[in-house]
């Protein structure tokens, strides 16, 4: 029989468990995270929100969002990307909400790979 049990999911069902840690009116799909101090910048198409975490912590939290981290202190959400540039020996990324994230030398190829910068 064709019954749906109710589970079926198009997208998936499971927020991000870092969302769980945002107020209600920033929980939006994940942009990018960002290190300032010991904190962590969580960008969303909702909003931001300053969380006290580690970065590595917070993008495990991410769950089954495509991402890259593409400098030390900062991640973002690969279908979140609207431009990639290059610039000097790193790059930036131009995001569907906030400002430019820079790329550092070290990352260039990981975005490249990724589609997001001509090879």
């Amino acid at each position: 029989s064709g019954a749906s049990t109710g589970t079926d999911c198009v997208v998936p069902c499971a927020l991000p468990p870092l969302l769980d840690r945002m107020p209600l009116d920033t929980r939006g799909t994940v942009v990018a995270l960002s290190v300032e101090d010991r904190w962590v910048r969580v960008r969303t198409t909702k909003g931001e929100e300053m969380i006290l975490m580690r970065l590595s912590d917070a993008i495990r939290e991410v769950g089954s969002t495509a991402g890259l981290q593409v400098h030390r202190s900062h991640w973002v959400a690969v279908d979140q990307v609207t431009a990639a540039t290059r610039k000097g020996d790193g790059g930036t990324l131009s995001l569907t909400h906030g400002p430019d994230i820079p790329v550092s030398r070290a990352n260039v190829a990981k975005i490249k790979e990724a589609g997001l910068l001509p090879r």
